[in-house]
Formats: C-alpha cells, sequence, structure tokens
C-alpha cells in the first residue's frame, strides 16, 4: 500500500515569540559593491562620461588657428579620399604651402580627407565631434594598458591615473584644437600596441607582436614622437614584470623594425629633395640665442616651466612665441634653478631605476617623451607648446597618483571607499579643480578672437598673440558697418600690431598692418606700410598688389602700371595683379594693353570674377566691337548665374 504523505503541522509558538519573517534580499550598499568590484566596464563608462560631459561644449566651436591648413584651406585634403596616396609622400603642411617640413602625418590627413568625403564638406562640428570621440577612445585604451601594466594593483590605480589625465586643463588644447587629433591618434595607438605587447610578455602568444607592430605603425603615422617608445616600451617592461632581456627584446622587436620603415618613409618623402627648413626666431624664440649656453639655459627653463604648469596649470597660453620667454644665460637664477630641478630628477630616477621605483619610471618616462620637443636635441618650429607635454604628462599623473597613495600610506593592492575615504576624497577635489579650470579654458577655443584675446592676456610680450588678434580685428574692420565700432575696432587692429612690430618687425605684420589702414580709410598709412614691405621683399606678391591697388582706387593709374607692371616682369601668372594693371590700362584709355592682360588672367583662371568681364564687355563696346561685347556679355551673365 502506498504510504500517505504526512501533512506537515505548524508547531506551537512558545509564549511571547514572534514568527521570523523570510530575509528580503536588499541591494548591497554601494561602498561594499565598489569595494568587491564594480564591473570594469563602469569604470570605463564613469570614465568616458566625464571625459565627454566636461567636453561637450567644444561641440559648437569653430575651425581656430591652423585647423584649416588641415581641413577647408587645404587642396589635397578638399580632393577628399583621391588624395590617400599623396598624403604618404609629402609632409603635412605641404598641400598648403608646398614645401617639406619636419611633420611627417599621413593618418592625421587621411582622418580629415575621409571626414570630408564622408560628410560632404567641411564642418568645424564634425570635426570636434570627431576630436572628442577619439579622445574618449584613447581614454578606453589608456584605461586596458594601465590596468594590464598595474595588474597587481586594484583597479582604482589606473582609473585615478585615467581621471587626472583627461581633466587636466593642459590637455585643452588638444581636445578644443582640430589639428591637435594628431596628439590624440599617436597616444590611441600607442596605447594599443604597448596593450598587445604586454599581452604577449604574459601569454607569449606571437599575433601580439603582429598587432603591436600595426599599431605602432598607425602611430608614428599619425606623429612623430611615438618613435621614443622604442625606448619607452623596455623600460615599462622592466619595471612592471619579471621578463628576460630576450622577452624584453623581442617584445620591443616590431617598434625596432617599425621605427626603421617609419624612418626610411621619412627620407625618401620628405628629406629627399634636400631642402632644409629654416627654423625662424618668430617660431621658434631660442634661434634668437647667439650662442649654445644661452639656447640651453633657455630651453632648460622653458622644461621647468612645463613642470611648474603641469604642478599648477595657471596661466595656459595657446603661444609662447617670441618675446614671451626672453633668452637666458645659465648664470641667470632661473636657469640655475632649472638646471638642480632637472638634473635633479634625473640624478634620482638612475639611482632609483635598480629598485624599480615608481617615480623613477615616472621621471624616465616623461624624460624620453619631452626629449624631441625640447629643442636640446633638435630644434623644432616652436619654442613651447602646451600639446608637447601631452603624452608625457601621463608619467606626471601616474606620480601624483601615487604620491597621494603612499602619503596616505595605502595597500595599493586593496583600495576601497570604505577603508579610503580621504584618498577619495583628494582625488574627488582634484578632479573637481581640473573640471573647472579645463571648462573655463576651453572656452577660449571657441573661435579666433576669443582665443587670440586669451592669448594676448596671457602671453602678451608674444609678437605672435599681438599680431594675430590684430589680424583678426582687421577683419572686423571690414565687416563692421557702425562708424563708431569701425573706428573703435581699427585702433585695435593698429594698436596690437605695433606692438607686435615692436617686438619683432617683419614684413607679415606690416602688410596686415597695411591692410587695417586700408579698411580703415587711411590709404596713405597703408601706402606707407606696403612700402615697408616691398623694401625687404621686392617682389612681395600680396604687397604689390594691395600697393597698385590703393593707386588704381585713387585712380593714380601710372603708378598702378609701373608697379604692377614690374611685378609681372618676374612673375605673370598672378591673375589679380593682372587684372588691377589691366584695370589701370583701361581707365587710363590704354585699350589694347588692358585687353591684353584681361585675356591673360582669363587663360590662366577662366572663372575670374564677373568684374574682368563687365570691364571688357565695356571695353569693346567702346571699341566699337559688337561680336566681341556680345561675347564677353554672354560670360558676365554666365559666371554671374554661376555665382547665384
Amino acid at each position: 500500500m502506498a504510504k500517505k504523505k504526512q501533512i506537515p503541522t505548524a508547531t506551537p509558538a512558545a509564549p511571547g515569540h514572534k514568527p521570523k519573517m523570510p530575509e528580503s534580499k536588499q541591494p548591497a550598499p554601494l561602498t561594499n559593491i565598489v569595494q568587491k568590484g564594480l564591473a570594469e566596464h563602469w569604470y570605463i563608462i564613469i570614465l568616458l562620461a566625464i571625459a565627454f560631459l566636461i567636453n561637450i561644449p567644444t561641440l559648437t566651436y569653430d575651425y581656430t588657428l591652423d585647423d584649416p591648413f588641415f581641413t577647408k584651406d587645404n587642396p589635397l585634403v578638399r580632393a577628399g579620399m583621391s588624395s590617400i596616396p599623396e598624403f604618404f609622400k609629402h609632409a603635412a603642411y605641404y598641400g598648403v604651402f608646398k614645401n617639406h617640413d619636419a611633420s611627417y602625418r599621413p593618418l592625421l590627413l587621411i582622418s580629415f580627407a575621409v571626414e570630408k568625403q564622408l560628410v560632404g564638406g567641411f564642418n568645424p562640428k564634425i570635426g570636434h565631434l570627431v576630436n572628442l570621440c577619439l579622445f574618449c577612445l584613447q581614454l578606453f585604451a589608456l584605461f586596458k594598458l594601465l590596468r594590464k601594466i598595474f595588474n597587481k594593483y586594484s583597479v582604482w590605480v589606473p582609473f585615478f591615473v585615467v581621471l587626472l589625465f583627461e581633466l587636466h586643463p593642459i590637455h585643452t588644447e588638444v581636445i578644443a584644437s582640430i589639428k591637435s587629433r594628431d596628439e590624440t591618434m599617436a597616444l590611441l595607438f600607442t596605447s594599443l600596441c604597448m596593450l598587445q605587447s604586454f599581452k604577449y610578455i604574459d601569454d607569449k602568444k606571437t599575433m601580439h607582436l603582429v598587432l603591436s607592430g600595426i599599431w605602432f605603425f598607425l602611430a608614428l603615422m599619425s606623429k612623430e614622437t611615438p618613435i621614443c617608445f622604442v625606448a619607452i616600451m623596455p623600460l615599462t617592461v622592466y619595471y612592471f614584470r619579471d621578463a628576460t632581456a630576450k622577452q624584453i627584446m623581442t617584445a620591443v622587436a616590431p617598434y625596432i623594425v617599425i621605427a626603421g620603415v617609419y624612418m626610411l618613409m621619412r627620407m625618401a618623402f620628405i628629406e629627399s629633395d634636400g631642402e632644409k627648413v629654416k627654423i625662424m626666431v618668430n617660431n621658434n624664440a631660442l634661434m634668437a640665442a647667439t650662442n649654445y649656453s644661452d639656447k640651453l639655459a633657455t630651453a632648460l627653463f622653458i622644461q621647468l616651466k612645463y613642470i611648474i604648469l603641469l604642478i599648477f596649470p595657471h596661466p595656459l597660453s595657446y603661444d609662447y612665441s617670441y618675446n614671451q620667454i626672453p633668452i637666458i644665460g645659465l648664470t641667470d637664477p632661473k636657469a640655475l634653478l632649472s638646471l638642480v630641478v632637472l638634473v635633479g630628477l634625473l640624478v634620482y630616477a638612475l639611482l632609483k631605476l635598480k629598485e624599480k621605483n615608481i617615480f623613477s619610471y615616472c621621471i624616465l618616462f616623461y624624460y624620453a617623451l619631452v626629449a624631441l620637443t625640447s629643442n636640446i636635441i633638435v630644434d623644432i618650429g616652436a619654442t613651447m607648446a602646451e600639446r608637447f607635454v601631452y603624452t608625457a604628462s601621463l608619467g606626471f599623473c601616474i606620480a601624483v597618483v601615487f604620491i597621494i597613495l603612499k602619503a596616505f600610506k595605502t595597500d595599493v593592492r586593496q583600495i576601497s571607499y570604505a577603508n579610503n575615504q580621504k584618498i577619495f576624497i583628494v582625488f574627488i577635489a582634484i578632479a573637481v579643480l581640473y573640471s573647472g579650470k579645463t571648462m573655463a579654458r576651453n572656452e577660449a577655443w571657441k573661435n579666433n578672437l576669443a582665443l587670440y584675446e586669451s592669448g594676448y592676456e596671457t602671453a602678451p610680450n608674444s609678437w605672435r598673440t599681438n599680431n594675430l588678434l590684430g589680424v583678426e580685428y582687421t577683419k572686423m574692420i571690414n565687416e563692421e558697418k557702425d562708424p563708431a565700432t569701425k573706428k573703435d575696432i581699427y585702433n585695435k587692429a593698429i594698436t596690437h600690431f605695433n606692438k607686435s612690430l615692436e617686438i619683432l618687425p617683419t614684413s607679415d605684420v606690416y602688410l596686415m598692418k597695411g591692410f587695417a589702414h586700408e579698411f580703415g580709410g587711411n590709404d596713405d598709412s597703408a601706402v606707407a606700410c606696403y612700402r615697408i614691405v616691398l623694401l625687404n621683399d621686392i617682389n612681395n606678391h600680396q604687397a604689390n598688389n594691395n600697393l597698385g591697388a590703393v593707386y588704381l582706387r585713387r585712380g593714380i593709374y601710372d603708378s598702378t602700371i609701373r608697379i604692377l607692371g614690374r611685378y609681372i616682369t618676374a612673375d605673370s601668372t598672378q591673375t589679380d595683379i593682372l587684372a588691377n594693371l589691366a584695370a589701370a590700362y583701361g581707365n587710363s584709355g590704354h585699350f589694347p594693353e588692358a585687353i591684353k592682360y584681361y585675356e591673360m588672367a582669363l587663360r590662366i583662371n577662366p572663372d575670374e570674377p564677373p568684374n574682368v568681364f563687365t570691364s571688357l564687355t565695356n571695353i569693346y563696346r567702346i571699341l566699337g566691337d559688337s561680336s566681341k561685347t556680345y561675347y564677353y556679355r554672354q560670360l558676365l551673365m554666365k559666371s554671374l548665374q554661376g555665382k547665384q
């Protein structure tokens, strides 16, 4: 027989006993989640969200400074993806200036060409969006790399390092300047290649070596400075892994091979013409030094300035040109202090090398990356720029994190909010301060006027900050309708041009000052400026044309003919010169000569402005040639329709 199921009976409760309700599962406190390990992707999401929110205002900004040279004003980039082969054959600025400088960055130009191809034109908002997305992608790669390097440490260590790095105000230029995406791309690909190298060290899979070589090649195609990682990579493995010399050499082999390929490409494409770009003092103030010791002293002081700005990022400037940082001698107190600090740090790093001290690594990492832009090993085209310490500042951020952890005697393997609240408070405080400064500094990059005005405030003794601000005011003079406002802007432009000329007299400044005088209605002063330019450069195209145009406007046709006629004997390819010369002949009644030069201009550029067709129509009507009058009137109508 089947057994009957027993029905359980309730046990009587003891007097005063309250029945115990089943426990509901309550969510664990946030501190416990953080302690036990917030899923790794949440650390990344938090970092990227902060970076995006802090820099989201840049999406509304315009092109600034050199951005147009890599976008809308670069003929090769305007051609889109069809120019990709050309980018590998020329220096970065070749498309605009038609000469080879030291910047070889094909991948940077490809990014702009692809952007133009996909969008169908040039839009600074799209450029800034791409920059911000690349920056976030780079932060992701950097976090993954640091997580791999500090594999025995708490996840909060790489989190804090990336947090300080992404918010540091000295990086504003790299994010807010579209052209500076080369820095972001270089660090992105470098992080990926080092990540693959460490994977190889840890699991010995050959595929990681291949991938590290590919990423390193892309890094070098973005900018030159990643070549320093040929030294940094083995240094990093030495500090953070117990690898043999053979393992280290194997890991760094792809770097050496790719660096060799890169140097061969440079020699074949941008150094084969034998031209050596002369570095001018207006771009690099160190060229004003009369001896090497003064140049070295000033260069060392600049390196100290970088460190000071990393520690206390104020004031920041887009420019440090001549003569914002005057030349000093080795006996100058600033030079002596720089020497003591810089050499002292190096000595400390070398003494602590054997024991693999983290601060030793940070110093050597930083020094290796600033070496190429320091103007000590090789002269470059700038005195100082905040973007030059972009990647190097990672060493500074790592050092700051470990200084704070060491100060609070923290176990770097186990960090939690519950046990280390003071540390979190310190990092939050730094992040808030950095964020405030970064957001304020971002505002300076919204357009050229804001940037140039901020540059004058932070670097008032730079010839460039004064010149570029004068140029921007000059553009505004021509656009302003209100007479009182126009006069005020004109006076501002002349004031800044005069200050720029006091610091460093250059033909470019005199030329732009002439424009300002013209737009301000002061032709006599404009003529004086153009004549000064021609005293130094008789064949200056713009000065000749402007001077001729002033005389043409004032009805002094013989002076226009003399000036522009002299110019075309040396260069008869400039259509604006030919058109103004033709106008002078036409207005003075010399119609055959006018026709000759107008037609020369049209042969060079059939799409000349409508006024050329108007002038030819009028001349042939005066001469009684009805067929030619009709012909040029038709061309005029076609030209006007094309402008609509």
